[in-house]
């Protein structure tokens, strides 16, 4: 089925076909953004049918079962390649496990597949935290104090190799994709730990459900969501970093499997983000999109990089929100052989929008800045809110109860784990 879209504002000069393995809210907002911007259809291949791409006129879902294969996941994409003889096919993912997958596959794929994903060896080195924590250490870009403990580190080393960190310790996976994996109880995608009782306990456990990387633990950074800020930027084939835009988050996920999360997104600015971002790419000569998770220290306003994300982030519909063009680019670049920012053009500089996957008022509840506060409700007057599963012209049945299972689910999840904000 072929919808008109008098919103699309650029046109491929090149047939193609996006085409997204997963099936997350992301996926859904990344296929909104192939449709209002070129005007395309996107195909996502999944295991099964999630809500968050049902019944959607945007998407055509492919089912493969057996995805989590290699030659399955192979077979299934020149099934869909095959189907569109005269047509290139965008590969994208928009979960780590996904692009991993995705660049590890590469070689594998003909040549009617583009991957706008850096080298396999680049995307593990700096999804990887002790990678990103030496690369920002090594280029002088502030960074939370960092410690590596190894797969291999006996119990009673721990104590000497987190020297220098007072707890409580902020404890990830080093290896992120690895730990999607994983299934235990009380499962956190960032841990807190109290002392070190706690942290070596929460090794053990990560251990015993098969985990065999190493740990990061950090300094924590004060204040809240608030503090939080997301940036993405994108850089082109020769490496230099294109465009960056910076935003000011307002509410994170409290989920223990999916904390940390951006929830809500209004305009965020910043002196040295970008130019530091920048740096870091630049000097590992990074291509296509990255995003980065940064708090803004409220003591003295130092700009911590958290993580590099691999990939345009789960809220990458914030860009969308303030108007930037966000699948426009790589087509250019990637299908086209253009310039990414050829005919391209972004959105001004505002601050009169706000993306939000949870409902705006359970999102007042948590803001507790005044000027926030105030904010918010010039923006709600001025109708730039962008909830991420609403597309005027995506209705239907199934798009309407995809949203109400979100926003059911979200006020759920704050009832249960994070009932009253945290500022400190």
């Amino acid at each position: 089925m072929s919808l008109p879209d008098p919103s699309a504002r650029f046109a491929s000069t090149v047939p193609f076909v996006p085409v997204v393995l997963g099936g997350e809210l992301a996926t859904y907002t990344l296929a909104r953004a192939f449709h209002a911007e070129l005007g395309v259809r996107t195909t996502v291949v999944t295991r099964g049918v999630p809500s968050a791409v049902r019944g959607s006129a945007i998407i055509d879902n492919v089912r493969c079962p057996g995805m989590d294969e290699d030659e399955e996941l192979l077979a299934c994409l020149r099934r869909v390649a095959d189907e569109r003889p005269d047509h290139r096919v965008l590969l994208l993912g928009t979960v780590d496990v996904w692009v991993d997958r995705i660049a590890g596959l590469r070689d594998r794929l003909d040549e009617r597949f583009v991957v706008p994903y850096p080298s396999g060896a680049l995307i593990d080195r700096l999804s990887d935290k002790e990678g990103f924590a030496a690369l920002c250490a090594e280029l002088g870009v502030a960074h939370p104090v960092t410690r590596a403990v190894p797969a291999d580190a006996p119990e009673e080393a721990v104590a000497q190799l987190l020297e220098g960190l007072r707890p409580p310790f902020v404890v990830k996976a080093g290896d992120s994709v690895a730990f999607g994996a994983l299934l235990y109880q009380g499962k956190q995608k960032v841990a807190y730990c109290a002392d070190l009782e706690e942290l070596l306990a929460l090794r053990r456990t990560m251990t015993a459900a098969g985990y065999a990387g190493g740990l990061v633990v950090q300094e924590r950074i004060p204040g809240g969501d608030e503090q939080m800020r997301v940036l993405t930027t994108y850089s082109d084939r020769e490496g230099s970093v294109r465009w960056g835009r910076l935003g000011h988050v307002l509410l994170e996920d409290h989920d223990p499997a999916m904390i940390g999360n951006p929830l809500a997104v209004v305009h965020g600015t910043s002196g040295t983000a970008v130019a530091e971002a920048a740096r870091l790419m630049e000097h590992v000569g990074w291509t296509g999109y990255a995003n980065f998770d940064i708090k803004v220290d409220p003591r003295d306003g130092t700009e911590y990089f958290f993580e590099l994300n691999p990939r345009l982030g789960r809220s990458h519909a914030y860009l969308t929100a303030a108007g930037h063009p966000v699948v426009t680019p790589l087509v250019r670049e990637y299908v086209e052989g253009r310039d990414p920012f050829d005919d391209v053009r972004t959105g001004p500089e505002t601050d009169d929008w706000l993306y939000s996957i949870v409902p705006v008022p359970l999102l007042r509840r948590y803001v507790t800045d005044p000027s926030t506060r105030e904010r918010l409700t010039r923006i709600r007057r001025s109708g730039r809110v962008l909830r991420p599963l609403r597309y005027a012209v995506d209705g239907g049945r199934e798009r309407v109860l995809a949203q109400l299972k979100n926003d059911v689910l979200y006020t759920k999840n704050f009832a249960t784990h994070y009932r009253r904000p945290v500022t400190s």
